[in-house]
């Protein structure tokens, strides 16, 4: 089969075959394989050429001096995707140069070297090869070759492929940036899904931190929570023991007058004389309003335990069930104040200042936390006859809550790391590290913030600043219980 001459147009000049060009390109945009692309790309330019093999050489991303065959056709075996250094041979030559280059048999007619020691498989033949160039960089080279007895190839046949090889790296290297895009947009993927998955064990760590420095707290506490509970118990067992022998005098009296309505007139009068004996001894009157008022200071006893023993498991309660609720802060205060009063008030006393506040969206049982955290603190810088003053206003959309102390202070030097992990200037063994981290981050999930002045000798003033609702639907709106938290 005869070839047209490619000085006459050949299928360069084909609508046909320019159109099928196209398509490659359209395929290659479209994210193909990248070698079967290439594989593709060759054979068309191949046969738009009228040339019997050909090959692309591209430059291995990351290196510098490296070049690697990508697609071949009639090619010795494992030709494809063998390296060779830049600058070796043909394609070296023309990727270094940036030249295009004639081979007519043995003559380089564009002045390329002769190498007369190198073996030859092939016979004598005719050959272009062409830079693939994108802007100002070389990204490799491409070359078609034509057998013994075939018109050989003139130098505006090179000069007619310039133009097509022009386009022919930017399809190359539209497709490679294609694919890259297309695998970093995969390594995206893969990075954000690891990054939820971390976000999820972070926030499940959080969790767990929070709980365990609830914990920590509690156990720092159930000295003086027992202590609480102990004293309405035992005035209520107290109160039982002297109700038993109260009614055991009002029994014995009941039986007396029972017995005054036997038959006979004589064991009656004897009855009624020992019933008024009794009525006498007993004093009625005084049991009668006794014996109401041990019911009502034991059933006040009964509510303090209930009160603390319930403000203790709401605040040991986990996060893993909770939700943003529109809740009083004063009463979530006081109940706080309820769990920790005993820890305090050997060393400081508790003043509050409430002002008019707005139910604020929250969840309780972290603000609970918070509170309890900066209520400790507070008294352990106090070592005796101290005040802890507690405060609370609004400001614009905000809320506040200050808790101020005379305790020791916070040297200046400590005041930007105090809200780190496990930073802390107790002695070992009296402090986890973790209440003004755990404080801090509990805040800022709440949309807050958290401001501290200090002044070593004068005592800290911490000010937590709240926004009224939060930037999401689905809010429970709690009725708030009013229940007092009573004195100790």
């Amino acid at each position: 089969m005869s070839a047209a001459p490619l000085d006459s147009g050949g299928k360069l000049g084909d609508y046909g075959w320019i159109c099928a060009l196209y398509a490659l390109g359209q395929t290659a945009a479209s994210g193909a394989e990248p070698l079967q692309v290439q594989q593709d790309i060759l054979e068309h330019i191949v046969s738009g050429f009228e040339a019997q093999s050909g090959s692309i050489a591209l430059c291995v991303e990351g290196t510098e001096d490296l070049l690697e065959i990508a697609a071949g056709i009639d090619l010795p075996p494992d030709a494809v995707g063998s390296r060779l250094p830049r600058g070796a041979g043909v394609f070296g030559h023309v990727v270094v140069t940036g030249e295009p280059l004639l081979i007519n048999g043995d003559v380089a007619e564009t002045g390329l070297p002769l190498r007369m020691h190198e073996r030859r498989d092939r016979l004598t033949h005719s050959a272009m090869c062409w830079p693939l160039r994108v802007s100002e960089r070389i990204i490799g080279a491409i070359a078609v070759n034509r057998a013994p007895g075939q018109p050989k190839y003139k130098v505006d046949d090179l000069d007619r492929g310039q133009a097509m090889t022009s386009l022919l790296a930017l399809v190359i290297a539209n497709h490679r940036m294609h694919v890259e895009r297309a695998n970093r947009i995969v390594e995206l993927s893969t990075l954000n899904a690891t990054m939820q998955r971390m976000n999820e064990m972070l926030e499940e760590t959080q969790d767990q931190l929070v709980q365990s420095e609830k914990m920590a707290s509690i156990g720092q506490i159930a000295a003086g929570v027992a202590h609480e509970i102990n004293n309405p118990i035992g005035f209520v067992l107290s109160n039982l023991g002297t109700l038993d022998s109260y009614l055991t005098s009002l029994f014995g009296l009941l039986d007396a007058y029972i017995e005054t309505e036997a038959p006979t007139s004589a064991s009656q009068q004897a009855s009624l004389g020992r019933a008024r004996a009794l009525r006498e001894s007993v004093n009625f009157d005084f049991l009668r309003g006794d014996i109401v008022a041990l019911l009502a200071e034991s059933r006040d006893g009964i509510m303090r335990v209930k009160h603390i023993v319930q403000d203790l498991k709401d605040f040991s309660r986990g996060g893993t069930d909770e939700v943003w609720e529109v809740v009083n802060l004063h009463d979530a205060l006081d109940r706080t104040l309820n769990i920790v009063r005993n820890e305090i008030k050997y060393k400081a006393r508790i003043e509050t200042h409430y002002g008019s506040l707005p139910n604020v969206e929250c969840l309780p049982s972290r603000l609970h936390q918070v509170f309890l955290n900066l209520i400790v603190n507070a008294g352990h810088a106090i070592e005796a006859n101290g005040t802890i003053t507690i405060s609370t206003g609004t400001s614009g959309s905000e809320i506040w809550i200050r808790f101020e102390d005379t305790g020791c202070g916070i040297p200046k030097q400590h005041l930007n790391r105090i809200f780190e992990p496990f930073f802390t200037t107790k002695p070992v063994g009296q402090g986890t590290g973790l209440g003004l981290s755990v404080s801090y981050s509990i805040v800022q999930r709440h949309g807050g913030s958290i401001d501290v002045e200090s002044e070593v000798g004068r005592g800290s003033r911490f000010t937590i600043h709240l926004p009224l609702r939060q930037q999401h639907e689905n809010v429970t709106e709690t009725a708030v219980e009013a229940s007092a938290a009573v004195p100790v």
